[in-house]
């Protein structure tokens, strides 16, 4: 009996000490998740280094902080490692104008831009399932201006969002074009430091400059009536439309060595793909460029928006 007496006691004393054990060995292993956390954001945070700036907010951006013995009251969420990682890298590059804010309150980050109100926020929304990836997003009017897969290495720029917040919500409503530039040339920047430092894959879209750059329209066969309205506003504003030298299309000269043609580029018997292409000598206007100074060709596109759309990466942006 004494030996049975001595056989439960010590099952209940193991039984305790591997309780207490799990405990303990559970509250380790939370402090060290939250050290290697704090390691991962001295890195974000100091390292002049590219490679390690991209190799901590990739894992930041997925890591899990809490476990089931330790959980921390303040933290940020796993989309403000990418606001963190945008701002540090232009940083390292000499552009300040992305000012990283936090809600009073509470840890979220969000960009405002010294260029434009308060009223326009711009915050990452993290995509939970498929590839994964971010939306850089201006709050208010819930613009996707480009999506970012870090772990892919990809950058893909919104023609819808960048239409519909620059011009339509700001330019058309008296924001100046030099304050817009200035968001601009920011987030181009931003495309242009993945691209160089890293090897993104980056499609600027409606931001492209190079003379090469053929904007695919949202109608691959576009109605010809669109194509005369063209000649008709641009006769009006005392330009001539002449036919395209690339093809079945038009084509008009803005100024001296600035030409934008619109024409089918289609190989012979193929479908129809109507494009938009601009060319100038230095290659430092984009489509966006001439919608912003050109007033009757932003109408004219304005107007006739359901098939002139520049159109975006289909897999990225419904």
């Amino acid at each position: 009996m004494a030996n049975n007496t001595d056989t439960q006691i010590d099952t209940a004393t193991l039984s305790t000490h591997g309780k207490l054990s799990t405990f303990n060995e559970g509250l380790k292993k939370g402090l060290a998740n939250g050290e290697r956390f704090t390691a991962l954001m001295d890195q974000l945070i100091d390292t002049t280094d590219g490679e390690t700036l991209l190799a901590a907010a990739q894992t930041l951006a997925d890591f899990k902080l809490d476990t089931a013995y330790v959980t921390f009251p303040h933290q940020y969420q796993n989309a403000d490692y990418y606001l963190i990682f945008m701002s540090r890298l232009l940083g390292m590059h000499g552009d300040e104008q992305a000012v990283l804010n936090s809600q009073r309150h509470t840890e979220a980050l969000y960009h405002v831009y010294s260029a434009l109100t308060d009223d326009y926020t711009f915050l990452y929304q993290v995509v939970a399932t498929g590839n994964g990836g971010a939306y850089y997003r201006e709050q208010t009017t819930g613009e996707q201006l480009f999506y970012i897969n870090l772990e892919r290495r990809l950058l893909r720029f919104n023609s819808t969002a960048f239409t519909n917040l620059f011009i339509n919500k700001l330019l058309l409503k008296g924001t100046g074009i030099d304050q817009i530039n200035t968001v601009l040339s920011t987030l181009i920047k931003f495309g242009h430091c993945l691209q160089d430092d890293f090897g993104f894959n980056v499609d600027f879209n409606i931001l492209d400059v190079a003379n090469a750059a053929k904007y695919e329209l949202r109608a691959a066969d576009l109605d010809q009536a669109i194509v005369d309205k063209l000649f008709v506003s641009a006769a009006e504003n005392d330009y001539m439309l002449q036919n395209s030298q690339q093809g079945h299309g038009a084509q008009i000269e803005l100024r001296a060595g600035l030409t934008v043609d619109i024409f089918d580029a289609a190989d012979a018997g193929a479908s129809p793909k109507w494009v938009l292409t601009v060319h100038d000598p230095d290659q430092t206007v984009s489509w966006f460029d001439v919608l912003l100074h050109f007033g009757f060709m932003r109408d004219w596109y304005l107007d006739n928006i359901d098939s002139l759309e520049i159109k975006a990466d289909p897999l990225v942006f419904a």
